[in-house]
């Protein structure tokens, strides 16, 4: 067991690596625009492809993960229409734009709404995935706030470093949280995020944490690993020595405190066994993606649901 670090009310900073990314993304748009009028001299093309280059580059890219997540994961849940494919494929393409695009170069230190809801005996504190930061929770955290559930979220630097390197930060982010709201706190962690709880919870075993909700994790790590770079992916390929070792370690008791919602159709975390958590509280959703389990009504209501039942847990019997 590791001593917690000193308490430190988390301040909200902008991602540099995210705003970079905006940079870039920038600067391309004006390639596009400069080759487009070059081209066809149109003002109307030329704003179009200025518009569109981005959202169809990245519609085109969550295809090809689609189709490589169907090879690599040919199970009977994963077979669906043709029509609700494309379904899946175009809200995926939506949830990501917005949050990945738009959101996580520029909002990445806009801060939480407060709850508006009626009082909540616990708080969230939710931890985004592998290259994201906490701007993907933006919208997730309005949904929360109306519930009446106070919350917060960090940025896990550095963005492709060791997970186990997050641990002291999502520690301090815990304590500063159940602190401020004198509330005890569950951790909702999506993909990397959820991995990156348990880690924590591991090296500080007595943080005020009463519960954790992984959205989409890789528990026992996914094929698409193979597709990044940096430790982190490294740590999730399926029979990674880190995953064995996470494993290793976690008791019964510790996995009784873990619900571990997935979906069928993931294009990043797939097999889709891999989110399976043995001894944790499973749930499988079908026709969501990766970043959909963020944002998706169902999903959304899974969370509210564990939330409710883990509160429940919480209140003392009259």
């Amino acid at each position: 067991m590791t001593t917690p670090p000193p308490i430190d009310r988390p301040v909200p900073r902008a991602s540099r690596p995210h705003l970079i990314y905006g940079g870039v993304e920038v600067a391309l748009s004006i390639v596009v625009a400069s080759a487009t009028w070059a081209a066809w001299h149109s003002p109307w093309t030329t704003v179009l492809w200025t518009l569109l280059w981005l959202p169809v580059s990245h519609a085109i890219g969550l295809a090809a993960g689609f189709i490589m997540a169907a090879h690599g994961d040919p199970t009977p849940e994963r077979r669906t229409p043709a029509g609700t494919n494309v379904a899946v494929w175009a809200y995926e393409c939506a949830a990501s734009i917005l949050l990945l695009d738009l959101y996580q170069p520029w909002r990445s230190a806009a801060p939480l709404p407060a709850p508006s809801g009626p009082a909540r005996p616990v708080a969230v504190l939710l931890l985004h995935g592998y290259g994201c930061n906490r701007a993907f929770w933006l919208r997730f955290s309005h949904h929360l706030a109306d519930a009446g559930y106070p919350c917060d979220a960090i940025n896990l630097g550095p963005l492709f470093g060791d997970i186990d390197g997050y641990a002291s930060h999502i520690a301090n982010a815990a304590r500063a949280l159940a602190e401020r709201t004198r509330l005890p706190v569950v951790i909702v962690g999506h993909s990397m995020g959820g991995l990156a709880a348990r880690a924590c919870l591991q090296r500080y075993p007595t943080l005020p944490v009463a519960h954790t909700i992984t959205l989409g994790s890789p528990h026992s790590g996914t094929l698409h690993a193979r597709h990044g770079i940096g430790q982190n992916v490294r740590q999730m390929s399926i029979g990674s020595e880190w995953l064995a070792e996470l494993a290793r370690r976690e008791t019964d008791t510790e996995r009784a405190r873990i619900t571990s919602i997935y979906s069928f159709h993931d294009n990043v975390v797939y097999p889709v066994s891999t989110s399976v958590l043995p001894g944790a509280h499973n749930i499988a959703l079908d026709r969501l993606g990766h970043v959909s389990l963020g944002t998706h009504p169902r999903a959304r209501a899974l969370v509210l649901e564990t939330l409710e039942r883990v509160a429940q847990g919480l209140r003392p019997n009259v």
